[in-house]
C-alpha cells in the first residue's frame, strides 16, 4: 500500500505478488481485505487504485470480488514488449456496500500523523 500526499488526496494504490505455490489459497484476497480495512476504516481514503496486467486472471478476479471498478487501460514496455494493465478503482462507497469479515487493527495509535492526518477520530470523520 502506498499513496502520494494521503492527507489530502485520502487515496492509496495496492500492489502485490504471490507466488504460483501460494496462489488459490484465498491469500490475495484476505491481504487485500486487511488493507482496504486500513486504508478505509482506520485511515479515512477515500478511494483504492489497483491494476494488473490484463492476462492475470487471478489477479483481476480478486480485484473485482472485492467490487473494485475498472478504471482505464495501461500500456507499458517489458521486456522489451508492450503489455497491458486494467485499472480498477474502489470508492468509500462501494468499500462500505459490502459485507467483509471482521479485521483488529493494532498498533496504529500515534502513528496518524505519518499518514498525514490527525487522530483516529478525524480519519473515521470521513466515512
Amino acid at each position: 500500500m502506498r499513496a502520494v500526499d494521503f492527507g489530502i488526496r485520502r487515496e492509496i494504490v495496492s500492489g502485490s505478488w504471490i507466488g504460483l505455490n501460494h496462489q488459490g489459497r484465498g491469500l490475495g484476497t484476505e491481504m487485500r481485505l486487511a488493507m482496504l480495512h486500513l486504508a478505509f476504516e482506520e485511515l479515512g481514503a477515500v478511494s483504492a487504485t489497483s491494476m494488473s496486467f490484463t492476462d492475470n486472471i487471478s489477479s483481476l478476479s480478486v480485484s473485482r470480488k472485492l467490487g473494485y471498478r475498472p478504471d482505464g487501460i495501461t500500456r507499458d514496455v517489458l521486456h522489451g514488449k508492450v503489455v497491458e494493465s486494467q485499472r480498477f478503482r474502489l470508492s468509500r462507497k462501494d468499500w462500505y456496500a459490502q459485507e467483509r469479515p471482521p479485521v483488529t487493527v493494532s498498533g496504529l495509535t500515534g502513528c496518524e500523523e505519518l499518514f498525514g492526518i490527525g487522530g483516529r477520530e478525524q480519519a473515521r470523520g470521513m466515512a
